[in-house]
């Protein structure tokens, strides 16, 4: 208490009370005075955490306490006020509640004050409320005869420093400034070493041993507190001073012991310690959604010491803790010890870190350095602090790198100018044993909103191992575990990382675009795993960029080598992540592969992939090159199952085969591409299927989500290749065909064949198309076992169309029924064909058919038909309402029952009416010793136009019987009456052309008359024929009219296809006969029965198709007895 504030009164005291009276608190108070000069502590420290307890104890105890002598407790409580006015250096006000006497400790009285409250005299607002405050009295002192407080307690306050007259922590923050308004570690220094010799002060001028509070909470401005729970402040001995108590600072218990002591002397020796025990976070606070920056237990130490002998003073600050735990948010807590130990010594003007140590599992980064204002700065500069940190011995082992622990030596240097709250650092530098990187960065600190951050980082050379211990796990954490769990080995050469955020960017919740961060890392000789079983890629040289969240990885070269020891070229293979930030987070892998197919076909045999699964082939089957690429989805974290993953594969493959048939097929020469993917495997190529060349659209499903099986094939076949695979088929067609396969549901392969180029030819029935005409075959191909259905069979051309369905068995036919038969135009029947005891039986039936190219084959060579037919015994039955032949002529009603081998008839027998009601009926017949053919028809010149054999015949009835010997030719006669021979060019031309020699005059002109030969009716036509192999010849031929007749004899056609037909020709045939009926004189002048007297003799050679005309001019006016003689023989 300050002697010019206060004023005395006359009070009566005992005598032996006035010699005690110097050692009230009171009295002790006003006269202490500083033994040095220092810095004097802001109010609000001392106030608030001593001068407050201590003063209120001391004026309250003194005046309450002379109060019970007599004063009254309204002047006691004005006393008080003018007590602690004059510590805090302005007006304040104070009430309380009536004070009591009580035992504290056994050993002493107490006076207990409740409801204390004290508030600036200008304010109704208390800056300090004490829920009980008890004043010990030490009995031996009143044994004595002295009053003494020896006990201060302090039960359920609450003291805010801020709100106190003058509060405040400007004065502290200003009284650590140096002249450039940076924080001075000297000046800290000297502000802790005086607060401790003024905590020395007050305690030593007092006769109070011990200071106890319990429950005193002090109120810090920014809405947190400090709360004592209990402490003890005991001074036993002079010029000492402990401390224990447990406090709650930020929510963190703390243990806090303490420990001060000063020599006597010119210089007085000081030492203190501080130890605070940091308890870790009750585990109802770990709960919590967000949990704190940094957890755990530690212990942070203060030794302050000034020798009595000299010497600058020296503060050291150490720092432990074993189980600590940093937080940040949206990362993995990362846990781990630390060990610190910092000095602060007088006259150095910094921080000296002697030793930081922090260990996070098997990794320990150990630095030491300097820390402190910029001294001495140039005229103009800016003011800023300076650090300083290396490293000679750090360790990185990082937990989910496999690969082994480096030792990296490390240098960080720079500076923070606090005006504009810029952190730079120029230097950042690691070295490693193969490798370095360098780096510089800043940071612009603000009060209300994020940093803005601008970092570069370049490393000349590294191993990949060593970038992998130094990889933070927060930066770009996918890409980061891809790295480290699927690259392995190699150098990262001229890579750099860039970084530039603006101010209140970071935590917005948008992720960092690629112009805010970028880098590029440039490795070579690396390896690096693709995903599931798929082996790795080795000796690999490629890039490693990103932007933002996305992350590019890109291989230049390198080769898969595989368990059984093939390898793969692998190239231009990229690595992508579009948004490393989100969940589950999956990248992208494409890459080229070349190699032997055996290689590529392992290769492609591995999970994922798995491409071989649905096939029974072995890498070993396959020959050839093949080149493509695999597109891969690649996890980037352990929950994400491998059968989600989405996958491709396209390859091209060069000369490839197969050693084993595939569906049967032997595969050769393919050159083309296959598209594997998770549901199917597309493949597109040109290739030899049984040495035929192909192409192959084939659709192979691969799960029950994929489409269904597709083939589509087109096979080139020329005759050499239908030799090879089905060599009956050339009976019916030569020259190449196009067919196009396509599998359908159920392995049903529909089969488009293009006979456009080809000839087909239908021998049975001697229908042929040629090359150049269109035609088209389709029809759905089913095998099972031995068995091979063509269903859906179609032929179609521009004047023909076969619908039906075909059977084969072990490769020949067995069944067919063709609902649609039409050769040529207007055809409309059904075919039925059925195998039975080694023979076909064949059911035609139908409303018309075109038998044509029948009647040709058959009427033909017979050493060609044969060889147009195959020889299989034939058993034929049709009915057909209308067939066509030659000459326009259409017969009705066919029946044929045919039984026979090729061209070789056994058994047929046809009935037919013409187109004017005509009976026709054929039958041929064989027994043991040969065969028979007989013809009865009641319109003759109809069935010889018909089958194509004459054509100028009108009307007339034929018969027919021939008959053969064993194999010989059929011989017989052919006798027809009462027919018309109509226009017949050669008749013209015998009777208008005059011969070249004679008298030059023709037919007509030597019986001065036109002969009418237009329509030349005949009685009968007579003839014995022979029909063999290849030839057709008549004698006793006859013709016999009422106008014209003739006789002829000879070859219809030869084996060469060469007619030599002679006879003569008679006109007036009536009349010459009579001669001829004459006895002896018609022998003589007509020479025979059917030789007339006038006539002609002619020859008909040549080809048989356009033979030529001679006629002899002397026959014409010789007797006949002498027209013999210049008869052509």
């Amino acid at each position: 208490m300050s002697k010019g504030t206060e004023k005395h009164h006359w009070v009566r005291f005992r005598r032996e009370d006035i010699r005690a009276l110097d050692s009230l608190p009171s009295a002790a108070s006003h006269e202490a005075a500083p033994r040095r000069a220092r810095h004097v502590v802001p109010r609000w420290v001392v106030a608030g955490l001593a001068a407050i307890c201590l003063l209120v104890a001391a004026a309250l105890g003194g005046f309450y306490l002379a109060g019970t002598m007599g004063l009254g407790s309204e002047r006691l409580r004005n006393e008080a006020q003018a007590a602690l006015s004059s510590a805090l250096g302005v007006p304040v006000a104070l009430t309380s509640g009536p004070a009591r006497f009580s035992l504290s400790g056994g050993r002493f009285i107490a006076l207990e004050v409740p409801e204390v409250r004290v508030s600036a005299a200008a304010q109704q607002a208390s800056f300090a409320d004490i829920g009980a405050l008890r004043l010990g009295l030490d009995l031996g002192a009143l044994v004595n005869g002295r009053l003494a407080i020896d006990r201060i307690e302090l039960d359920r306050a609450r003291i805010a420093p801020g709100a106190m007259p003058g509060g405040g922590e400007g004065d502290l923050v200003g009284q650590v400034r140096n002249a450039h308004g940076l924080i001075d570690p000297d000046r800290v220094l000297a502000l802790v070493f005086s607060a401790v010799e003024q905590a020395l002060d007050v305690l030593g001028a007092r006769s109070t041993r011990l200071i106890s509070l319990r429950d005193v909470e002090i109120a810090l401005d920014d809405g947190h507190a400090v709360v004592v729970r209990s402490a003890e402040l005991t001074g036993e001995k002079p010029e000492t001073v402990e401390i224990e108590g447990e406090l709650v600072v930020a929510g963190r218990p703390l243990a806090v012991s303490a420990a001060a002591s000063r020599t006597a002397g010119d210089r007085p020796g000081l030492d203190f310690r501080l130890r605070a025990e940091i308890a870790p976070l009750p585990r109802a606070e770990h709960t919590t959604q967000e949990p704190p920056l940094v957890a755990g237990s530690g212990v942070v130490t203060f030794k302050g010491t000034r020798s009595a002998l000299g010497g600058p003073d020296r503060l050291e600050i150490g720092l432990q803790s074993d189980d600590l735990v940093v937080s940040v948010p949206d990362s993995a807590p990362v846990a781990g010890t630390v060990d610190l130990a910092a000095a602060l010594v007088a006259g150095t003007g910094k921080v000296e870190f002697g030793r930081i140590d922090v260990r996070t599992g098997r990794s320990r980064f150990l630095f030491n350095g300097a820390a402190g204002p910029v001294p001495d700065p140039k005229p103009g500069s800016e003011p800023a602090y300076r650090y300083e940190f290396v490293s000679d011995q750090s360790r990185a082992a990082v937990a989910d790198v496999s690969e082994p622990s480096l030792t990296f030596l490390a240098r960080l240097a720079g500076r923070y100018r606090p005006k504009i709250g810029l952190l730079t650092a120029s230097e950042i530098g690691v070295r490693t044993g193969r490798g370095e990187l360098f780096a510089r960065a800043s940071m612009r600190l603000f009060a209300d909103k994020a940093p803005s951050i601008v970092f570069a980082m370049d490393v000349p050379s590294m191993p990949v191992a060593h970038a992998k211990q130094l990889w933070p796990t927060e930066t770009a954490p996918g890409a980061r575990a891809w790295v480290i769990a699927n690259v392995f080995g190699g150098m990262i050469v001229d890579s750099h990382v860039r970084l530039k955020v603006e101010a209140d960017r970071l935590g917005n919740g948008v992720a960092l675009s690629g112009e805010e961060v970028n880098g590029r890392f440039r490795i070579e000789d690396t390896r690096f795993d693709i995903t599931g079983e798929l082996p790795p890629v080795r000796d690999a040289f490629g890039t490693v960029e990103f932007r933002g969240n996305a992350v590019d990885i890109v291989l230049d070269s390198g080769t898969v080598f595989m368990p059984t020891g093939r390898t793969v070229a692998a190239s231009n293979g990229t690595f992508a992540i579009e948004d490393a930030g989100v969940h589950p987070l999956i990248g992208t892998m494409q890459i080229d592969v070349a190699g032997n197919a055996p290689s590529i076909v392992e290769f492609a045999s591995y999970k994922p992939i798995d491409a071989m699964r649905h096939l029974r082939f072995e890498p070993t089957d396959f020959s050839g090159d093949v080149s493509g690429q695999v597109w891969a989805e690649i996890p980037l974290q352990e929950d994400v199952p491998i059968e989600s993953l989405d996958w491709k594969v396209s390859l091209d493959y060069q000369d490839l085969a197969l050693a084993e048939p595939l569906d049967g097929q032997v595969v050769t020469d393919a050159q083309g591409s296959i598209v594997v993917d998770p549901q199917k495997a597309v493949i597109d190529a040109q290739a030899r299927l049984n040495g035929l060349a192909a192409t192959i659209s084939m659709t192979e499903p691969l799960d029950s989500t994929a489409p269904g099986r597709a083939r589509d094939i087109t096979l080139v076949l020329d005759d050499a290749g239908r030799d090879k695979i089905a060599p009956e088929l050339n009976e019916m067609l030569s020259g190449p065909v196009s067919l196009d396969v396509s599998v359908e549901e159920g392995g049903a392969q529909r089969i488009v064949a293009d006979l456009t180029k080809a000839r087909l030819r239908f021998p049975w029935v001697g229908w042929s198309k040629g090359a150049g005409v269109p035609a088209e075959a389709s029809f759905v191909l089913e095998a099972d076992g031995a068995s091979t259905r063509l269903s859906d069979f179609h032929l179609t051309g521009k004047s023909f169309a076969v619908d039906g369905e075909v059977v084969l068995e072990n490769g020949s036919l067995a069944r067919a029924e063709f609902g649609k038969v039409a050769l040529n135009r207007g055809d409309q029947v059904a075919l039925t064909i059925a195998r039975r005891a080694g023979r076909y039986d064949i059911a035609i039936n139908g409303k018309a058919f075109d038998a044509r190219s029948v009647i040709k084959l058959y009427l033909s060579d017979t050493e060609q038909a044969e060889e147009s037919v195959e020889s299989i015994p034939v058993s034929l039955k049709a009915s057909v309402e209308r067939v066509t032949g030659f000459g326009e002529e259409v017969l009705s009603a066919v029946s044929i029952s045919l039984a026979g081998t090729g061209t070789d008839v056994g058994m047929l027998r046809m009935e037919a009416r013409s187109s004017k009601g005509g009976k026709i009926a054929i039958v041929n017949g064989t027994d043991a010793g040969g065969r028979t053919v007989t013809m009865e028809s009641g319109d003759a010149g109809a069935v010889l136009r018909f089958l194509n054999i004459y054509e100028y015949m009108q009307g007339g009835t034929i018969d027919l019987a021939l008959a053969a010997q064993g194999k010989g030719p059929l011989k017989g006669q052919v006798d027809a009456r009462e027919f018309w021979i109509v226009n017949e060019p050669k008749l013209r031309s015998l009777v208008a052309t005059a011969p070249p020699e004679g008298d030059g005059r023709s037919l007509n002109e030597a019986v001065r008359r036109d002969i009418d030969v237009s329509k030349a009716r005949f009685d009968r036509g007579y003839a014995t024929v022979e029909k063999g192999d290849g030839y057709l010849s008549i004698a006793r031929g006859i013709l016999r009219g009422p106008v014209i007749g003739a006789t002829f004899r000879g070859a219809l056609y030869d084996s060469k296809g060469n007619i030599g037909i002679a006879g003569t020709f008679m006109p007036a045939y009536g009349f010459n006969r009579l001669f001829a009926e004459i006895p002896l004189l018609g022998q003589i002048l007509g020479n025979g029965r059917d030789r007339g007297l006038i006539g002609i003799t002619f020859k008909l050679s040549g080809n048989a198709k356009s033979p030529q005309l001679q006629v002899n001019p002397i026959s014409v006016i010789a007797p006949g007895i002498f027209r013999s003689i210049f008869e052509f023989r």
